[in-house]
């Protein structure tokens, strides 16, 4: 039996997902007679299909899965299905433009061991390209910050997560919700915040990190607008689904005066750091979910 299954979802990422795979390999800890690597690629052309085939000739446990159709929901459902089959003690996601901390997988082991967490989540940190690099990483605008070393939260980001198997192998219909297939964001808290209130400890760690570059398409205004306004919008799905209808839509608009707030309140400080993105992000994420209701269903594929 594998100990630990790592599922990396991939789309046109060739060159990131093999440094992704490099920095697995640098794990203190890393034995490769208990490490799996699942790439799940979501191209119809199955586009790191070769890159796999070549990494399996360096011994690594490299499991290639292709699902055609569009959509990181349909990608990662298709990993659940196959976790079901690995069964391995522990499941974990990244994404495959990340690399890890060379601790991760210690970090982890150590937090859901001594902690009896059924979850374990940390931080996406920036990767400077270049030791002068003066980049403005705007996805911080959409990142929980904790001071605490070790914190109980209500959801993670599969981008970073690490599973203890059995607390999810027999919760009947697990599956990320297809409703949010095209948005590209969401599916993972609407997943990990069903499993906190089903009674799952999740536990956040400033030290189970991993690293990312600044793309270059996430550092603009129009970047922020579109993914501002779709949390927006897909944010009231999710209250509805989590709490029904009546509460659902009480705090989906709820949210959306406190969102109006913070734009007003960003309006009165001009001084503020990225004074323009935040005002993007707080009037966008106003009018996402004030029209989300009315939206959801129309909206397209994120790019």
């Amino acid at each position: 039996m594998l100990k630990t299954l790592i599922c990396i979802c991939t789309y046109k990422r060739n060159s990131s997902l093999l440094e992704c795979i490099k920095s697995i390999k640098k794990l203190n800890r890393f034995n490769k007679n208990e490490i799996g690597i699942l790439i799940l690629d979501n191209t119809i052309n199955n586009n790191s299909l070769k890159i796999s085939k070549e990494l399996k000739k360096t011994k690594l446990n490299i499991y290639h899965l292709n699902e055609k159709k569009r959509g990181i929901v349909n990608a990662r459902n298709k990993c659940l299905q196959a976790a079901n089959k690995f069964n391995p003690k522990y499941l974990a996601f990244i994404d495959d433009d990340v690399k890890l901390d060379k601790n991760w997988l210690n970090n982890n082991l150590l937090i859901i061991n001594n902690y009896s967490a059924d979850i374990v989540t940390g931080p996406q940190n920036y990767l400077k390209v270049k030791q002068n690099e003066n980049l403005i990483n705007y996805n911080e605008l959409f990142e929980k910050k904790y001071n605490n070393k070790i914190k109980k939260v209500k959801w993670a980001a599969t981008n970073n997560v690490f599973i203890r198997y059995k607390s999810i192998k027999l919760i009947p219909n697990l599956k990320f919700d297809k409703n949010l297939n095209k948005f590209g964001i969401g599916e993972d808290q609407l997943f990990f915040s069903t499993l906190s209130n089903l009674g799952l400890k999740i536990l956040w760690s400033k030290k189970v990190k991993v690293f990312e570059k600044i793309h270059s398409h996430r550092n603009t205004s129009d970047w922020v607008k579109n993914r501002s306004f779709r949390l927006g919008i897909l944010g009231h799905y999710i209250d509805i689904k989590l709490h029904g209808k009546i509460l659902g839509y009480f705090l989906n608009y709820l949210k959306c005066f406190f969102y109006l707030f913070i734009f007003f309140l960003t309006i009165i400080n001009p001084l503020a750091k990225v004074y323009k993105i935040k005002l993007l992000n707080s009037f966008f994420r106003f009018y996402g979910r004030l029209r989300g209701p009315f939206l959801f269903k129309k909206i397209g594929f994120y790019k």
